[in-house]
């Protein structure tokens, strides 16, 4: 049974990033995972935390709490159609604050503060449990996103999520940034060797 925990700034770096998810792939699959599929995680995962200068809690990938993990409260901004948004706002307490920050013609963007279920977000003490369950919960809650990772494919890993219900955010757009960072680091982490994870 999980915690609450007092939300805290935990930036790591992106070779620390990169060699935990490549950890946590290996004890959950049972192999070396290909730099293609770390590569596009790894992008996500930048896109998700501002290149995990903005993350907290160690969650990699905006993960709200699920099952038994611990849990912390921190403000975050959500986009839905105009239906959607209206219902947040209508349903806005004191204490669990809905604010509208951006209107276009077909969606809301709103930011959600104080104690509520949209900004209730899984929390670890350090990364590589963070890596670890983060993986275990993609690879149970989106495995078609998983497979579109494994060939290399971006822009089908993010329409799988997307389908799936993990972002709110433009499908487009989301897509566009995960697939530019993806390209960047395989460059930048080209020269990092990935460890082997001694399987008991």
């Amino acid at each position: 049974m999980g915690i609450e925990r007092a939300s805290k700034a935990t930036p790591v770096s992106p070779e620390q990033v990169f060699l935990a998810l490549a950890s946590a792939w290996q004890m959950l699959a049972g192999a070396t995972p290909d730099r293609k599929v770390l590569h596009i995680l790894h992008a996500q995962s930048a896109l998700e935390t501002g290149h995990w200068k903005s993350i907290s809690n160690y969650n990699l990938g905006g993960a709200k709490k699920h099952g038994e993990c611990d849990w912390t409260y921190f403000t975050t901004t959500e986009r839905f159609p105009h239906a959607v948004a209206d219902k947040y706002i209508a349903s806005s307490k004191a204490g669990s604050e809905v604010t509208v920050i951006k209107v276009d013609p077909a969606y809301k963007t709103l930011k959600f503060s104080g104690k509520q279920p949209m900004n209730c977000f899984a929390s670890w003490e350090d990364l590589d449990s963070a890596a670890k369950d983060h993986l275990s919960m993609l690879f149970r809650k989106f495995p078609k996103a998983i497979e579109q990772a494994k060939k290399g494919d971006a822009k089908g890993y993010v329409r799988e999520l997307k389908k799936a219900g993990y972002f709110t955010a433009s499908e487009e757009e989301y897509s566009k940034i995960v697939d530019s960072i993806a390209r960047s680091y395989t460059k930048k982490l080209s020269n990092v060797m990935l460890p082997t994870v001694v399987m008991l």
